[in-house]
């Protein structure tokens, strides 16, 4: 028995925001995790009246982003267009896994055990959908830090906003650079250490560390921070004007949002306790 304590931990990436007299919190999330960061999230979410997210998190939205997901439409293949000893050594190791119901936004696909794990998850479904679905179930990790947040804001009945629409979400995952996907899959062999790093860097905190060491995953790319990242910035920046808010975003996102608050005269500072 693993107890519930032992897979808690204290959340680092996490930036607060002056001006003016002004306090507000930025909070760079992992989409999957091995830990829960509870208590850490119910500090930051107890103290502030608004909650923003990146895009729609509830059951209804999160199904619409499932249901474009299986629909290939005339997009390329994940799976014709992988390297034969790449489908073979990940067949190999990932074959006896079912996508976790932990990320709820990507994973939830098919309810049978597959003989063929990328014939199954990858082909015949967009892109970005397999390569998630192949990337969650290689982590293994069950929980997913945004929707922790998002059930800790409702249970406290605090105001929750998402800053894009479903749409926008939608287009900016089908942005993704196709071939970007296919050379991160390709090279399957180095993804245990990435893992290792990627997780030892965020429990540190450190994130100039750990943005150095992903500058090859396929979602670094213009679709998916460049526009969006300037499309956050100018729908939270009222919220953060009035203090008493507290926003959650991927980890890739916090470089750039940092940078345009301190271009406002924002004073921003990370906390580490």
């Amino acid at each position: 028995m693993i107890f519930p304590w032992l897979r808690e931990k204290r959340l680092k990436m996490v930036w607060k925001t002056e001006k003016e007299g002004k306090t507000a919190f930025l909070v760079g999330t992992a989409h999957f995790s091995p830990y829960r960061f509870r208590k850490s999230l119910k500090k930051l979410i107890r103290s502030v009246e608004d909650v923003l997210f990146e895009g729609p998190l509830d059951p209804e939205n999160m199904a619409k982003v499932t249901q474009h997901g299986r629909q290939l439409g005339e997009t390329p293949s994940l799976y014709e267009a992988l390297e034969p000893p790449v489908i073979k050594e990940i067949n190999r190791c990932l074959g006896s896994r079912i996508p976790h119901r932990s990320a709820e936004s990507y994973l939830e696909l098919f309810e049978s055990r597959p003989s063929d794990f990328l014939e199954t998850y990858a082909r015949g479904v967009r892109p970005w959908m397999a390569f998630f679905t192949l990337w969650s179930s290689y982590l293994n990790w069950h929980h997913s830090i945004d929707l922790e947040a998002f059930h800790i804001a409702q249970k406290m009945r605090k105001k929750i906003h998402f800053l894009e629409t479903i749409e926008e979400q939608l287009a900016a995952l089908d942005g993704i650079p196709f071939d970007g996907i296919v050379e991160y899959v390709n090279r399957f062999q180095h993804w245990k250490p990435y893992k290792e790093q990627f997780l030892r860097d965020f429990l540190e905190g450190d994130l100039e560390r750990l943005m150095s060491r992903t500058n090859k995953f396929p979602t670094r790319c213009e679709s998916i921070l460049g526009r969006r990242d300037e499309r956050f910035f100018k729908r939270m920046k009222a919220f953060f004007g009035k203090g008493g808010v507290t926003a959650f975003f991927g980890l890739s996102h916090i470089p750039a949002i940092k940078k345009m608050f301190i271009n406002e005269g924002y004073e921003v500072t990370q906390v580490l306790s």
